[in-house]
């Protein structure tokens, strides 16, 4: 340990090390407070000291000359203080460099470090905050009180709730991962009960419409759009995992495709019933060329939902319906079908690990595929009128 009396002048003179990468000097008037000389010439002054958790905290308050010994004496009493309080002033100013973040930054540094997340996810986000809180983008987190989420709150019209969970998200991201904040502000929804209580929807396309259903949608001049809602029928997949899908993971030899990057964040196998193989195999004189099954304009180069032929197969049943209402029918179906519970959560791709007995159920792939094909004659018998349709297709096409 090398002590001297820090002035300008000492320091200035303190040799470069030799033979090492950094010499440490301790300053007789403050001991806590070492100038520390790299070999690349830099001369910095820090604060080391243990603290009562038995740590090291080494605290950097500056650079010679921009700071000169009796200032960094100062700061280096300041420090210590702060020490002794059980403050680490190192984290103090990450903390305040960090809330000083604007809301759009804050989303975007979400956005970066969650990897997983999927890339509609992340559009969606960024829509629902550019819908509910445009002007606040640029303001910094720390500025957003809970008053400001309450008003927020009562002016926001149409999905006002998944607006706010969004906020809610980024704003737990801030406290829990970044540190930035003390609290969420949107806490104060939870505080007051004001989180609407969510309803499970139960729409679906009932055995009763499903001749009418089926029809209007083979007789779509929109291929496209036709292949889409018969592949969510046929095997109950969510909306991106079907209109992402790409021809390189479709194999009409053995009657699959892979659905990559799914909601569980896996690769999975879905099957191709033969009542919807030449479609299929039709669709793909149109598209075959393209990497996806289904392009279109969107940013990512896909489909967007087609919600202009889905309106027009409302209007001409009066039947209701959405792309995720097919997959409750799908496994409405399947129920009605006698396939077993466990049987339909692996064909909807849905998650086993939190159920014991689940995580012990692997099933195969062919039997995967015979429920597959139990479904689809579920769906082909009552569709009766356009069934002999599609079984003369079928004999037409050689499938």
């Amino acid at each position: 340990m090398q002590k001297i009396r820090f002035s300008k002048a000492a320091i200035r003179d303190l040799p470069l090390p030799k033979n090492k990468d950094r010499e440490d000097y301790y300053d007789t008037d403050c001991p806590k407070l070492i100038c520390r000389v790299s070999s690349s010439g830099n001369k910095s002054f820090v604060v080391l000291k243990k603290t009562s958790d038995g740590k090291t905290r080494r605290i950097t308050l500056g650079r010679f000359p921009d700071l000169i010994p009796t200032d960094a004496r100062k700061l280096a009493q300041a420090a210590l203080s702060e020490l002794a309080q059980g403050i680490d002033p190192t984290e103090e100013k990450r903390k305040q460099r960090i809330r000083g973040i604007t809301l759009q930054e804050l989303l975007n540094r979400y956005l970066t470090d969650k990897r997983d997340l999927r890339e509609a996810s992340k559009l969606d986000y960024t829509k629902k905050m550019n819908q509910g809180f445009s002007d606040w983008m640029n303001k910094p987190i720390d500025t957003i009180t809970r008053d400001m989420v309450m008003t927020r709150r009562n002016q926001l019209e149409g999905g006002r709730d998944n607006k706010m969970r969004v906020l809610r998200l980024l704003m737990k991201y801030a406290v829990d991962a970044l540190k930035a904040l003390e609290e969420n502000p949107v806490d104060v929804l939870r505080d007051g009960g004001l989180w609407a209580k969510p309803k499970r929807k139960k729409r679906m396309v009932s055995s009763d419409n499903l001749k009418d259903w089926y029809a209007a949608v083979l007789s779509l001049e929109n291929e496209k759009a036709k292949v889409y809602l018969l592949l969510l029928l046929h095997t109950g997949l969510r909306d991106q995992d079907v209109r992402y899908l790409e021809w390189k993971d479709v194999d009409f030899k053995n009657d699959c495709f892979i659905a990559r990057d799914t909601k569980n964040h896996t690769d999975f196998t879905a099957y191709i019933a033969p009542q919807i193989k030449p479609y299929f195999r039709g669709l793909q004189a149109l598209t075959g060329d393209n990497r996806f099954v289904f392009p279109g304009d969107s940013k990512d180069g896909v489909m967007n939902i087609p919600r202009k032929p889905i309106a027009e197969i409302c209007k001409k049943t009066g039947i209701e319906f959405s792309s995720h209402d097919l997959k409750r029918t799908f496994l409405t179906i399947g129920e009605a079908a006698m396939i077993p519970f466990s049987l339909l959560k692996a064909l909807a791709n849905h998650k086993t690990d939190n159920d014991v007995t689940g995580g012990y159920i692997n099933p195969e792939a062919k039997t995967l595929k015979a429920a597959t094909w139990k479904i689809a004659e579920f769906i082909q018998s009552h569709a009766a009128a356009t069934g002999d349709n599609v079984h003369f297709f079928l004999k037409a096409s050689g499938e």
